[in-house]
């Protein structure tokens, strides 16, 4: 499997996952009839699409250097995306969040929706890499 196509297929995850993380938490913001403040949490600047994208490519990267999980063996693609996601969320976001949590004192509702946009890449990342890892073998 080609690294750069990895690490494309990583980047235009990232982007794809923080715009449409964003489109359904303004969805749902709209419907509860939230305050602008609250919409304002789902707000994405530009930065931070570009560090969702950056962090796609990171994960791209990730994924041909564990050789796409090797180590799961008969196991559909969809699993092994999952589980390569829910690795990456774990050891990426959860200390971020932590130490957000204690030097910054965020807010359970702050917390939550990084979480939730970071669990989102992630996963977008890790079905979109193993996928077009399963399809080149």
């Amino acid at each position: 499997m080609e690294l750069s196509y990895l690490m494309l297929t990583g980047s235009l995850s990232g982007l794809i996952s923080i715009l449409a993380h964003s489109i359904v938490w303004s969805g749902v913001e709209l419907a509860r009839g939230a305050t602008k403040q609250a919409a304002g949490l789902a707000a994405v600047a530009v930065s931070e699409a570009l560090l969702h994208m950056m962090c796609g490519i990171g994960l791209g990267l990730f994924f041909w250097l564990s050789w796409g999980l090797a180590a799961l063996v008969a196991v559909p693609w969809w699993v092994r995306g999952l589980s390569f996601a829910a690795l990456c969320w774990f050891v990426l976001t959860v200390p971020m969040l932590l130490e957000l949590a204690f030097a910054q004192r965020l807010s359970p509702r702050s917390a939550a929706l990084t979480a939730s946009r970071w669990a989102t890449t992630c996963i977008i990342a890790g079905l979109a890499c193993a996928w077009s890892w399963e399809r080149a073998l």
